[in-house]
């Protein structure tokens, strides 16, 4: 019976061999629970909203590994020909003032002039391609960097007049400390709609969220997740990151594919020897855990 499946899912049973249903079920998946849904809506609003001369967006904060980017991902994946482009930027860590402006010339899928090395080149190109292309949003993940180091003052400036300028709005995906550095500056603080994603808790919406993964992942037999003792395991060996959930059932959900079990078990769980990831990563990354 495959009644615990979705029509997807069912699909991928009825289809796909064994190596390519692992596959599937191993690849990324949006998951739209109700917090990343409205982090979508929010990022939906912006890009569809009236023209406006003020500075308006949306920060998206939350821990590592909780599905930030996601969001981003499906909604750059839903973009249409209909609306201004919208780009994608990831800033790096302790970013000069050259390498950031030179990262968002490439975001918009241009090569930096070779004629125009300095910063205030830099700067000239970059708002020549904003002038002229008039994108209406501007993601900017792990914006928690641009808020430090040498690119700290042209990333705030750029997220002042970006709005007034080119009618674009930003949007800020970060960890704890770009929601201090956010509240720490009034201006921002007014003009940036709160979307985060907190880590999740062993409530109600957890075993729906559970439930949820039963329904995508195409299983022969329904496993039982919400079981007190399997979803605890899950739960504590994820330590509420809803990266590591998704991941770690998919991970067990492809083991018992490959063992021909075809359901997930606490023991099948449990023979994975999965880490938490407080043990897995190095200090600077742990920070984005708290």
């Amino acid at each position: 019976m495959t009644d615990h499946l979705s029509d997807e899912a069912r699909r991928q049973l009825e289809t796909l061999g064994s190596a390519e249903r692992c596959a599937a079920i191993e690849a990324n998946r949006w998951i739209g629970y109700p917090a990343a849904v409205r982090a979508l809506d929010a990022l939906t609003q912006v890009r569809e909203r009236p023209k406006s001369t003020r500075t308006t967006g949306v920060v998206v904060c939350g821990p590592f590994r909780n599905g930030k980017t996601m969001v981003a991902d499906k909604f750059l994946s839903m973009e249409t020909v209909q609306v201004r482009a919208s780009h994608y930027y990831q800033l790096p860590t302790d970013a000069s003032r050259q390498e950031f402006l030179t990262g968002m010339i490439r975001a918009m899928g241009r090569v930096p002039d070779p004629t125009q090395r300095t910063i205030e080149g830099r700067r000239h190109q970059l708002e020549a391609l904003l002038d002229e292309y008039e994108p209406r949003v501007f993601i900017f993940d792990d914006a928690h960097h641009g808020f430090r180091g040498s690119a700290a003052k042209e990333f705030h400036t750029l997220l002042r007049v970006m709005g007034h300028r080119w009618d674009m709005s930003p949007v800020l995906i970060g960890d704890r400390s770009l929601a201090e550095a956010i509240h720490n500056d009034g201006e921002l603080r007014t003009r940036l709609t709160n979307r985060s994603l907190p880590r999740w808790q062993y409530d109600a919406d957890y075993a729906r969220l559970l439930n949820s993964l039963v329904r995508a992942l195409p299983l022969r037999q329904r496993s039982d997740l919400t079981d007190e003792a399997l979803a605890k395991r899950i739960f504590l060996v994820s330590e509420g990151l809803i990266g590591d959930i998704v991941q770690n059932v998919a991970a067990a959900a492809a083991a018992a594919v490959r063992a021909g079990e075809e359901q997930i078990t606490l023991a099948l769980f449990d023979s994975l020897k999965l880490e938490p990831p407080s043990k897995r990563f190095s200090p600077d990354e742990l920070r984005g855990l708290s």
